[in-house]
């Protein structure tokens, strides 16, 4: 489906850099012709750096994302079902006021943590992915096309469709410590330990997005139909992945079609 969207892309935007070099230190020169380009896709793959230990980091296959963040999903729920099971942990409303949290309110606080993720998931690839840098920035121009803008210009490289594990972990222990700092632990870490099985699950689908052949009616065939046409026709729209429900109240739902 997306390479058969992909044919006949106007390819005059090849010229505008020099493919035979890395682009990473290219694309920023482009100015206001970036955003144009960047929204032409090829079928080719995209070398981002001349060192090659730079460049082998920017890529990672697919399973290294389950293989590395969900045995710290399992650990984490056990620490904070055992940490809930104590009886200690709970939400303070006032100081004469506090709200107990028993262990068998963890998968409820599980599952409120993948429904925020999906929050999360749009506003990063809606308001960081998909700014649009000033055509005058050349290191603007340039983050944006190492964080998202080469996934756009080059949707079938299979070796950029996850985030290599160094990189997410960063923003991982971000959101570990806000919430650690902002929650009592085991309410906290149960929300972060359900937004983290909502990113790995992110991930998945959106890789199998690019290279799954869902069923014709399924959930995922729906949401592949979706992606597909945020890729080649509403660049600027459709910026849910594992679910389009944030799409609606934002207002930047894509039209149905029939595929």
């Amino acid at each position: 489906m997306l390479r058969g969207l992909s044919e006949g892309v106007n390819l005059y935007a090849l010229d505008l850099v020099d493919w035979r070099k890395p682009l990473a230190w290219q694309v920023g020169h482009l100015g206001e012709k970036y955003d144009a380009w960047v929204h032409q896709p090829v079928d080719r793959p995209i070398r981002l750096f001349e060192n090659d230990f730079f460049e082998a980091n920017t890529k990672t296959s697919w399973y290294m994302v389950p293989v590395v963040w969900l045995p710290l999903v399992i650990y984490l729920s056990w620490y904070c079902y055992s940490l809930l099971a104590q009886g200690s942990t709970r939400l303070v409303i006032t100081s004469e006021f506090s709200i107990p949290i028993p262990k068998y309110c963890f998968p409820f606080l599980f599952m409120v943590g993948m429904f925020l993720w999906s929050f999360v998931e749009y506003c990063i690839h809606r308001f960081l992915f998909h700014m649009r840098p000033p055509a005058h920035n050349y290191y603007l121009i340039t983050l944006h096309f190492l964080l998202h803008g080469q996934h756009h210009k080059s949707p079938f490289d299979g070796s950029r469709l996850v985030f290599p594990p160094g990189i997410a972990s960063i923003v991982i222990g971000a959101f570990y410590l806000i919430l650690k700092q902002l929650l009592p632990e085991g309410l906290g870490v149960s929300l972060f330990v359900g937004g983290l099985c909502g990113y790995v699950v992110y991930d998945m689908i959106h890789y199998y997005l690019h290279y799954g052949s869902p069923s014709k009616g399924s959930y995922l065939y729906g949401l592949k139909a979706y992606h597909v046409k945020h890729h080649f026709e509403h660049q600027r729209a459709g910026f849910g992945i594992t679910t389009t429900f944030w799409d609606y109240p934002f207002n930047t739902v894509i039209p149905e079609q029939t595929f």
